[in-house]
């Protein structure tokens, strides 16, 4: 092959590199403005308030299968319901961040609400706000299963060890062998209340920090968003090998063509 046909072929290489490298270039341009947003978004997550913030988008809350149960059931304190939704509590439609689960019961005592969840009693004023949180190291009783209040207004507690009484200050436990109390009991949430809760927790169950972080990664798409990232990432390998030796090349090509001139001169 005579040097003129290989030049000729050298150069066809090249131009076949280049008309790749700017496809796979336009090909991958999307993957690098998603990843760089994402990224961006990601190292920003407090300040951006992602972690606090929810998605109500209809269509990702169906894809990542975020549904409330069709049925449910409220403990009733001072004709205010309170619902456990997938260790979520709600009083009313309003959900309670501060109360553990699961929820055990709710009843009105003198000027506040006692909410039995967990191995927790917590305290609230009639208007929902946190008052207090007792637990074990305040004497509340291991094992809740259920609370009530005796005919004379004391709270009763029934544990995994037997019955408890305690005074009004939540000082002092009383084991007893039995006790004649009201124990709150858990009834079917009214409709209207069922669907306002539904509502409440698609609308707090996936925080937009979780959908970044799936963008981020592919996961957003299953198994085949992981692959797809993968196959991006493999795409910006190639993008910076053939983009260095077409540099090198071109650099080479114009050495060779400043020689030329300078053996011509």
């Amino acid at each position: 092959m005579t040097r003129h046909h290989k030049d000729k072929s050298r150069a066809k290489l090249l131009r076949s590199l280049y008309i790749w490298h700017r496809y796979i270039g336009l090909g991958a341009a999307l993957f690098v403005v998603i990843l760089s947003v994402s990224g961006l978004a990601l190292n920003h997550t407090e300040s951006l308030g992602m972690d606090s913030r929810h998605v109500q988008s209809e269509v990702l809350l169906n894809w990542y299968g975020i549904h409330a149960p069709d049925k449910l059931g409220s403990y009733s304190a001072n004709s205010v319901l309170f619902t456990e939704i997938n260790n979520r509590v709600f009083r009313d439609a309003e959900i309670l961040h501060e109360v553990k689960t699961p929820l055990i019961g709710a009843i009105a005592y003198q000027d506040f609400i006692v909410i039995a969840a967990g191995d927790h009693l917590t305290l609230l004023s009639q208007e929902g706000q946190l008052i207090e949180h007792i637990g074990s190291a305040g004497g509340v009783p291991a094992g809740m299963k259920a609370i009530g209040t005796t005919t004379d207004g004391a709270i009763a507690i029934k544990a995994a060890h037997g019955y408890y009484l305690t005074d009004e200050s939540f000082l002092e436990w009383m084991e007893t062998d039995s006790v004649d109390a009201t124990w709150s009991v858990k009834s079917d949430t009214p409709p209207a209340l069922t669907r306002a809760l539904q509502a409440a927790y698609r609308g707090n169950g996936l925080p937009l920090e979780r959908v970044i972080l799936d963008l981020h990664s592919g996961r957003i798409l299953g198994n085949a968003g992981v692959l797809l990232v993968d196959a991006a990432a493999i795409l910006f390998l190639i993008l910076a090998a053939s983009g260095i030796w077409l540099w090198s090349r071109r650099r080479a090509s114009a050495r060779v063509h400043k020689r030329k001139l300078q053996h011509k001169m």
